[in-house]
């Protein structure tokens, strides 16, 4: 057994300072050791860096996280330390609340005002999407999505602005799935489903984050709209966003795998994982030619079987 520590600091996305709450709330739970049945709610200070800490002999500690401030949206995460290793302060971001500004003798003074950029609108947009898309090209995740986020939102969702505004917030999206932000990248595709004409790919995207925060029926419901849905497009793109339903729900089924607290629901949800994961492979092999994000997603779901078999079987 090892000490593994996480340690959390809240900030407010928009001005990357401390929370104008003086309190928040943390919930969290283990899922990895499973042996745990560890749980934790806690009120806290904002102004202080919050500590995780458990002994593990397993060689990660998986934590969801749930932190709730009165005048922010509740940030969901799942966070991953190795054993016997300290990580952060980590810095999550909590988006501020437009229907509530606290106020009373808890709210922090309004932060000193910042000069406005020279640049304003879609010029402002572009600057900040070019900056996201080189950080995003060389997987600098962190830079990516800082860059995206200061995009101001399009006036007409249809103008050239607002489409490339929408593909930009499904990479954000993604940025802030491979640094594991799963709460942060839950807003970001919300946001983008919001918009009109969204496309196969923000849903797809925002049923991935569903499911990957634990909101199993949500994630699945998604993924059914998307499926009813893609009849409005060409026959290339059905077949390919057919295919990616078909993976998404396999991981979706895998993801519930990995937080299964008793054999009987591991031996579930493997064998269900297993199964649309193996379909879904059988499926795009019969697709020609296969696009390039189906083949990556054919290798994705054979290492998932494989592994979700290897601990299955007592590997791990």
């Amino acid at each position: 057994m090892e000490t593994t520590e996480l340690v959390l600091q809240a900030v407010d996305a928009g001005t990357g300072s401390l929370l104008r709450d003086e309190e928040m709330t943390v919930r969290y739970l283990v899922r990895q050791p499973i042996v745990f049945d560890v749980a934790s709610v806690d009120r806290v200070p904002t102004g202080e860096p919050y500590e995780i800490r458990h002994e593990v002999s397993e060689p990660n500690l998986v934590l969801e996280v749930r932190l709730e401030a009165d005048s922010y949206h509740r940030m969901d995460t799942v966070l991953t330390v190795s054993r016997g290793s300290s990580a952060g302060p980590l810095t999550v971001r909590m988006s501020p609340r437009l229907d509530r500004v606290a106020s009373g003798p808890t709210a922090r003074p309004d932060p000193e005002p910042v000069p406005p950029p020279v640049a304003t609108g879609a010029d402002a947009g572009r600057a900040a999407m070019r900056a996201g898309d080189r950080a995003f090209n060389r997987q600098a995740w962190l830079e990516a999505a800082e860059a995206y986020q200061r995009m101001p939102p399009p006036s007409n969702d249809m103008s050239e602005y607002g489409r490339d505004y929408l593909q930009a917030k499904v990479r954000q999206g993604v940025a802030h799935i491979n640094r594991s932000e799963f709460g942060r990248a839950l807003e970001v595709f919300e946001e983008a489903t919001a918009m009109r004409q969204p496309g196969p790919q923000a849903y797809l995207r925002l049923a991935q984050t569903q499911c990957a925060v634990g909101r199993v029926e949500e994630g699945r419901g998604t993924l059914a709209l998307q499926d009813r849905a893609r009849n409005r497009l060409g026959a290339v793109e059905q077949s390919t966003v057919a295919a990616m339903i078909a993976y998404q729900r396999g991981v979706c089924s895998h993801g519930e795998f990995d937080r299964a607290q008793t054999t009987r629901e591991r031996v579930r949800t493997g064998a269900q994982a297993i199964q649309e994961l193996n379909a879904f492979v059988e499926g795009a092999r019969r697709m020609s030619p296969v696009p390039p994000e189906v083949v990556r997603a054919v290798e994705d779901a054979e290492q998932r079987v494989e592994d979700i078999r290897r601990r299955a079987g007592g590997g791990a």
